[in-house]
């Protein structure tokens, strides 16, 4: 099924092809975007890369001597694109800008053999990591492309005279005929483009083609030097970098950090660019807001959600008291729903929203799972704030399904002098001691799940402000919270049916699928809690501590254990068998009435919790 963009673009080059014969004057539009998905329609024929390979020889320089040295030959300066006229600088010779004749034949002429390939080779071969094919060029198509480099030739004869150009002019001009005569689609030049965008790196490949630097010195270029020269009206219309040859009237046009785009067809307006194309692009640029200066989105816009811990339990059972406790101290955590990419101006923006906390604030989660990318400036921005937070007294976790955004935090804090980020604590460390909630020093902690974040937080709010609500002892520990609801002796007398059970680190103590086996009441150490997510991977759920029990799930629908447990560390349970349960309901048939009646008091509390974090998810 076509997609509204796919299908938009259709109705574009069909509107803007109204007319034009068939093969000549024909509109053909393509798209790439940063996620490699591919978007085409109209004129499909292949064309030479033709004046396209103005930048492409210009990052190869630039990669092969970097920006220092390559200035040393070439300038910035943009130009107009007079056909009379050849401008190099009068006091050194030195080419005006890259895209330009001069600029081009000097660059080309930066470019060495390396790795056993001439500088042809190469040049080719950068084609090939750009196109994601092999290429291969005809000495015929060579030919027939030197014949339209009257005007390069005339400047690197000028240059040479003016000994701004130690090459052989004849050598360069031929290995740069071979690349320009490379033919291309009009999707493959919005790719070339996309790679731009990317800051180097191949949409569909993955692979790094050019450097961070590299992307961003011709993006500039393309920017102040391209087609801002030509089109008088290209920054109000347009504003974005962007290229164009007039053979097959292709323009390329470069959407930093989202999308390439490609146009072409083959009516040339007096500035040689295609007159068609150009009229479609200032429609899409309108249409999809693609401006430089839109304001498609502010700052704030990472920012998806924010609560604090109490409005969103984690879904952990606990007592009337306890959630009663974490209800009055609930504004001392808050949660924090971030999403999209994450920049300078987001980091700003959340730092402001972050200092309009109550004083009192002692932990501030992140919940990233929605967060795609962070750039290099804004970790390290994060990073110093993370250290500054930790140095107040404030405890910051971050909750993600995967670490690879934590990965790429600490790698950037590693490699920067001005961050000091304290070490993070990973959920499944070995030593449980050091993401203790009861630790009093601040914490930088890490967890895989938003409600493992939540559950944290709760026992880090009753740690500090209820301590009393902590079992002191196994015996403390027995009035969980399925005791709560029942009277002083009917819980003594199921406390004396209770069997003491326990079990070492690592152990499975239930197992899913396992029909129900009776409910267990931690009395000392930890069980963890995992289950099964989509595509059968592992994943935790959850951690019960002393106080809590387990077990009781089994009770419903399908009467099997839903997740396994087991034991983090050396655990101490009492457990009311499912024999003594039902051994229950013959002998005192009143206690078990109020026993199941506990049971579902219990349910219900966990359905309301569950109802709340909902809800707070979805405003």
């Amino acid at each position: 099924m076509s997609t509204p963009v796919q299908l938009y673009l259709t109705r574009l080059a069909a509107s803007f092809s109204s007319g034009a014969p068939e093969g000549d004057g024909r509109l053909g539009v393509a798209l790439t975007l940063a996620d490699g998905h591919q978007y085409e329609a109209g004129a499909t024929d292949q064309v030479p890369l033709s004046s396209l390979a103005a930048p492409l020889v210009y990052a190869l320089a630039l990669e092969d001597l970097g920006l220092p040295r390559v200035l040393e030959r070439i300038g910035t300066v943009p130009t107009p694109d007079q056909r009379h006229l050849l401008d190099v600088e009068p006091e050194t010779g030195r080419a005006l800008n890259p895209l330009h004749d001069a600029g081009v034949v000097a660059a080309t002429a930066l470019v060495k053999g390396r790795g056993g390939r001439d500088r042809a080779a190469r040049l080719l071969q950068l084609a090939s990591s750009l196109l994601d094919r092999e290429v291969s060029v005809t000495d015929t198509a060579t030919r027939a492309e030197e014949k339209t480099l009257d005007r390069p030739r005339a400047a690197a004869w000028l240059m040479k005279s003016l000994d701004a150009f130690d090459a052989d002019p004849t050598a360069v001009l031929s290995d740069l005929a071979r690349l320009r005569a490379v033919t291309v689609s009009v999707q493959e030049v919005a790719t070339i483009a996309t790679v731009f965008a990317l800051g180097g790196v191949h949409p569909h490949t993955g692979d790094r083609v050019f450097s961070d630097s590299t992307a961003r010195a011709v993006t500039s270029i393309l920017a102040s030097c391209g087609l801002t020269t030509r089109d008088p009206l290209w920054a109000m219309n347009v504003g974005q970098p962007g290229w164009a040859s007039a053979s097959g009237g292709v323009t390329m046009l470069v959407v930093p950090g989202h999308l390439g785009l490609a146009l072409r067809s083959d009516e040339l307006d007096e500035n040689g660019m295609s007159v068609r194309g150009m009229s479609a692009l200032r429609t899409l640029v309108e249409e999809f807001e693609l401006h430089a200066s839109d304001v498609v989105s502010s700052p704030l816009s990472a920012l998806r959600s924010h609560y604090r811990v109490d409005q969103a339990p984690s879904g952990t059972s606990r007592t009337a008291e306890a959630l009663h406790a974490l209800e009055a101290h609930g504004e001392h955590a808050h949660l924090l729903e971030l999403g999209g990419h994450i920049g300078f101006s987001q980091v700003e923006a959340l730092v402001h929203v972050i200092a309009d906390l109550p004083e009192t604030l002692e932990t501030l989660v992140f919940d990233i799972r929605s967060v795609h990318s962070i750039s290099a400036p804004a970790r390290r921005l994060i990073g110093q704030w993370i250290g500054h937070a930790i140095a107040s007294g404030v405890d910051v976790v971050l909750a993600d399904r995967t670490e690879t955004l934590l990965d790429e935090l600490v790698a950037t804090a590693d490699e920067s002098v001005e961050v000091n980020l304290p070490p993070v604590h990973r959920e499944g460390e070995a030593d449980p001691a050091t993401y203790d909630p009861t630790t009093a020093a601040p914490q930088f902690v890490f967890f895989a799940s938003r409600s493992q974040a939540m559950q944290w937080c709760e026992q880090r709010l009753l740690a500090r402000h209820a301590p009393h609500l902590f079992p002191q002892d196994a015996q403390e520990a027995l009035h969980s919270p399925l005791m709560q609801h029942l009277e002083e002796d009917d819980a003594a007398l199921l406390e004396s049916m209770m069997e003491t059970r326990r079990f070492h680190d690592g152990q499975v103590i239930r197992r899913a699928g396992q029909p129900f086996g009776g409910i267990y009441v931690i009395t000392r150490g930890e069980v963890v809690l995992t289950g099964q997510s989509t595509g059968g991977r592992r994943t935790r759920r959850t951690v019960l501590s002393p106080g809590m029990t387990f077990g009781e799930m089994a009770l419903g629908q399908p009467g099997r254990q839903p997740s396994t447990v087991r034991a983090r560390g050396e655990v101490t349970t009492q457990v009311l068998t499912a024999q003594v349960m039902y051994a229950l309901q013959e002998a005192s048939p009143q206690l078990a009435m109020r026993l199941w009646e506990s049971l579902a008091r219990d349910a219900y509390t966990a359905l309301a919790q569950l109802v709340r974090e909902t809800g707070a998810l979805q405003d």
